[in-house]
């Protein structure tokens, strides 16, 4: 008897530190992935640059419960980014479809563009564009400057970013180096299209433009997405 009452006092202590020292915790809710997406670049800096959006550490976590695939296709011509999209749309459609699909790229030399936003735009559903003329660089830019200048190739906006980043060099980790700007970029691509506007209303189309940028509609549509993500998965938690 007295050994019996032993061990059930040894079994009521074990449990008892068990539980203090977290062995027994319970067991968190599993949050599986919001949302998917799918993001096409048709160049390095751009894929960078998005890649460093959702995995850098300041905003890694936050985009934790969105799946985000980000890559450079094989062809990364204007039109074999809507042709890697479809593709990929098609093979997900099945078993687990994309929420949103985007392809990035810019006016720099290429061939086919405005096939390319016809084909985008006219796909079922929808392949959103974020677009750059005449480059990428001109976002770059928006981050220091507002400005619609007229740009006759993409070397003369690199020489203006280069006032402001005396060591830019195209596919390199751009986002880590523009986050300190990263509001006042947003807001002149914002800008910069609002002065657009009225030439788009009318029919203008964006590769149309010397200076274009809706960049800015990218950041701000995954920006979003991590504010929408946190309230699901607070009532995901919560139940």
């Amino acid at each position: 008897m007295v050994a019996s009452a032993a061990y059930q006092l040894f079994l009521i202590i074990t449990l008892t530190l068990s539980f203090e020292m977290g062995y027994y915790r319970k067991p968190r809710p599993r949050v599986s992935f919001l949302k998917r997406g799918l993001i096409l670049c048709e160049g390095e800096t751009e894929e960078l640059y998005f890649k460093g959006l959702t995995t850098k550490e300041e905003y890694r976590r936050q985009f934790a419960a969105i799946n985000v695939e980000i890559y450079k296709p094989k062809d990364h011509s204007p039109r074999g980014l809507v042709t890697e999209a479809k593709a990929k749309m098609k093979a997900a459609k099945k078993d687990d479809p994309y929420d949103f699909v985007w392809i990035v790229f810019d006016l720099d030399g290429h061939a086919n563009v405005a096939d390319t936003f016809e084909q985008a735009l006219t796909s079922r559903p929808p392949i959103r564009i974020a677009f750059t003329a005449k480059c990428f660089e001109y976002f770059v830019l928006l981050h220091f400057v507002r400005t619609t200048k007229s740009f006759a190739k993409c070397d003369d906006i690199i020489a203006d970013v280069k006032e402001h980043l005396p060591d830019y060099q195209k596919a390199t980790d751009i986002f880590s180096t523009l986050i300190p700007f990263m509001t006042t970029g947003l807001a002149n691509s914002e800008w910069s299209l609002a002065r657009n506007q009225s030439d788009l209303d009318g029919g203008r189309r964006p590769y149309q433009f010397s200076a274009y940028s809706n960049i800015h509609e990218l950041v701000n549509y995954l920006l979003d997405l991590i504010k929408l993500s946190k309230t699901e998965t607070a009532v995901a938690v919560a139940k």
